[in-house]
């Protein structure tokens, strides 16, 4: 199945990582840090490295589990950055 919608957004996985760390990053762009695609994953991942213990890349069930190649973090970033704009 090819999971081309969700909530507004281009897929599952970036609607997933938006709902869980947009509102974070809102307030980070409010406060003038860019957000860009890599500083998105980087910050996703980081997160992860936290909670599993492991490093992406790493044997482990969670980062097995996670579809954070299916998220569009420039979609996410492009996001972000527009809310500075818009303000």
């Amino acid at each position: 199945m090819n999971d081309t919608t969700c909530n507004g957004w281009r897929n599952t996985a970036t609607w997933t990582v938006n709902l869980w760390f947009g509102v974070t990053w809102a307030a980070m762009a409010d406060d003038g840090v860019e957000i860009t695609p890599e500083f998105c994953r980087v910050d996703v991942e980081r997160y992860v490295e936290e909670l599993v213990g492991a490093p992406q890349g790493g044997n482990g069930f969670v980062w097995d589990m996670l579809n954070l190649n299916g998220a569009d973090w420039y979609e996410l970033a492009e996001h972000h950055c527009a809310q500075i704009v818009e303000g």
